[in-house]
């Protein structure tokens, strides 16, 4: 299968990769970190000598602990020439850190690992790495990469297709009249997920809720909740169960890095809440399979999740905004930089317009703020300096 490059993220891996500590890879299975990590191995081959472990090759499966990944780089490292470090789905060796430790410290050694669970960044492990590690995250494919893998052009019969199945880039492989196989893939990532990264490393004995939660933030995309709310409406359905044991399940799917916890955020104080955030998928299509392919009466939740995607694949950091005891869908913050955002489906009706547009005319600064929308007549509206703009034209702006 042909490789096509990622050079957003190869620039950013390229920034920082060799100066003294690890490049790790995130992101949730089959996102695409092990063709990126392809990739790299392609590119800098003749820079100097490759060591590339792929935990996932039989080859490979007698690396183990720390020890048996220590000897077999030693055994493959070449003193006179600058070697690469790669390695595939690194959480699988035990105590890896403990390896890599020494040998991001060697002056002619560069490392970069994948891996599919936050836990491999814990507290601890960040101790015994002594913070020595630069973290990317993978995401699957935006709608500009969507429309490069797929060899196709910015239509609404494509920009559909993304709102559909996403962005999981071996999708690229199934033709789109496949519909139930490109399904039944999803919902096998879907699976992979649960089982692996959930059930067996989490010890979780209550799989059917561990499931049902996921699909509860399915169905409730971009809605703010909490524990608590989520507890309460189980014990409705004759589930009950605990808030903190709610709490603690929905951490493990945020470890998994197929959901992501979105924290609320003052305006005016400046302040970021920890109690009642939203939730949202990192890839629409794992969303879409949860909620049964609900599209026609959850295209608000999908359109939210997806201008969510786009906010955090241009690295900013990402809130719900609050001012006034109004909602403003997103704060996104990148160094010095910040945008607000709201997103609307429709704007031709009066009391949305007033409503979308008045949320962001609270804000008194002088940051970029945008309202998106599915209507075509979005970039003729000029209204106190908001940049009103079709959601296809949103997701193919560089921010």
């Amino acid at each position: 299968m042909k490789i096509i490059e990622r050079t957003d993220y190869i620039q950013r891996i390229e920034n920082v990769v060799g100066k003294g500590e690890a490049v790790v890879l995130t992101g949730h299975r089959r996102a695409g970190k092990s063709c990126i990590l392809a990739s790299l191995a392609e590119r800098w081959k003749d820079w100097g000598n490759i060591i590339f472990i792929d935990m996932e090759n039989p080859e490979h499966a007698d690396i183990k602990s720390y020890t048996e990944l220590h000897d077999y780089v030693k055994t493959h490292y070449i003193e006179t020439k600058k070697n690469f470090l790669l390695i595939d789905e690194v959480q699988e060796i035990s105590q890896f850190e403990k390896a890599l430790r020494y040998w991001i410290r060697q002056d002619n050694m560069a490392v970069v690992v994948t891996g599919s669970n936050a836990a491999m960044l814990s507290s601890e492990v960040a101790t015994v790495f002594s913070g020595r590690h630069f973290d990317v995250h993978i995401n699957s494919l935006n709608y500009a990469e969507f429309l490069q893998f797929n060899s196709i052009d910015d239509s609404e019969e494509s920009f559909s297709s993304y709102l559909r199945w996403g962005g999981m880039p071996f999708l690229t492989q199934i033709p789109m009249k496949e519909a139930k196989v490109r399904m039944d893939y999803l919902g096998s990532i879907y699976d992979t997920i649960f089982v692996k990264d959930i059930i067996t490393r989490k010890q979780v004995r209550n799989v059917t809720l561990m499931d049902n939660l996921a699909r509860f933030v399915a169905d409730n995309t971009g809605k703010i909740f909490s524990a608590n709310s989520i507890a309460k409406y189980l014990k409705g359905k004759e589930n009950a169960v605990s808030a903190n044991t709610v709490a603690d399940y929905m951490d493990a799917w945020c470890e998994s890095y197929m959901i992501d916890k979105v924290k609320r955020y003052d305006i005016k104080g400046k302040l970021v809440f920890e109690q009642q955030e939203k939730y949202y998928f990192e890839d629409i299509g794992i969303r879409n399979y949860l909620s049964n392919d609900k599209r026609n009466i959850d295209i608000e939740k999908i359109l939210e999740n997806v201008v969510y995607l786009k906010l955090k694949n241009s690295s900013f950091d990402v809130y719900v905004g609050q001012i006034s005891g109004k909602e403003i869908d997103f704060v996104a913050r990148r160094g010095t930089e910040t945008l607000y955002v709201q997103v609307s489906m429709t704007i031709t009706n009066e009391e949305t317009y007033q409503r979308e547009f008045g949320n962001l005319k609270l804000i008194r600064d002088n940051y970029p703020k945008y309202l998106v929308t599915l209507d075509p007549i979005a970039n003729l509206v000029n209204d106190s300096g908001i940049i009103t703009c079709t959601l296809r034209d949103f997701l193919l702006r560089q921010l």
